[in-house]
């Protein structure tokens, strides 16, 4: 198919970087200046982010499915994002108890790492083989930027140093969750392409 050709491929991935960026900044544009937003709990802002990796999490559980072969290291992905998913809707379960979203994150870490477990020999092949496919990389940049960039970035102590405080606590709001934004978009994209492009696999030949 044209799709699997390395020129299309390329431009498919490369549209698909552009409107992470594009449709992360309308989404922020629309929170703030339509709908008046601080981007507190249920803003639009957050909703996005949790969806989106709630999709990318559903991927990764969909390659499970069909790809035996890589089980043990797609539910160990899909097990993360779900348990990022409860971590963002930590707002909904704080009326039970405060912090209780770690309660709901320990049953689902358990369950999908009994199911790891139980197909662990495929988690180093499963790992080597989605790391040869771009996609992957796209993937990980979006972790990393999320993981470590943006709660470093979002840093109390970076922004404590800044002279002028007015507005500032909003402001630091508006960077921190667009720079998230643009994380999970990321991730998104990254779980998408990979499966759509078997987690690396090689599709079998088609017969002349």
């Amino acid at each position: 198919m044209f799709s699997d050709r390395p020129y299309a491929r390329m431009v498919l991935q490369f549209s698909g970087i552009f409107a992470a960026f594009v449709i992360t900044l309308v989404i922020i544009y629309v929170d703030i200046l339509a709908l008046g937003s601080v981007m507190g709990e249920g803003s639009l802002v957050e909703i996005s982010q949790a969806l989106l990796i709630l999709g990318s999490a559903v991927f990764f559980a969909l390659g499970a499915r069909h790809h035996a072969d890589l089980r043990g290291y797609l539910l160990l992905v899909s097990t993360l994002f779900i348990c990022m998913f409860i971590r963002e809707n930590d707002g909904l379960l704080d009326p039970i108890d405060h912090g209780f979203w770690k309660v709901p994150v320990l049953i689902i870490a358990i369950l999908g790492g009994f199911a790891v477990f139980k197909h662990r020999s495929t988690l180093r092949s499963g790992l080597k083989q989605h790391a040869q496919d771009s996609s992957f990389w796209i993937l990980t940049v979006g972790l990393l930027q999320l993981i470590v960039f943006s709660r470093l970035f979002g840093s109390g102590k970076l922004w404590k140093n800044i002279p002028n405080q007015a507005d500032l606590a909003l402001a630091k709001t508006i960077i921190q969750e667009g720079t998230e934004l643009v994380s999970y978009s990321l991730v998104f994209l990254g779980a998408c392409l990979s499966y759509r492009y078997l987690f690396g696999k090689r599709p079998p030949k088609q017969q002349p």
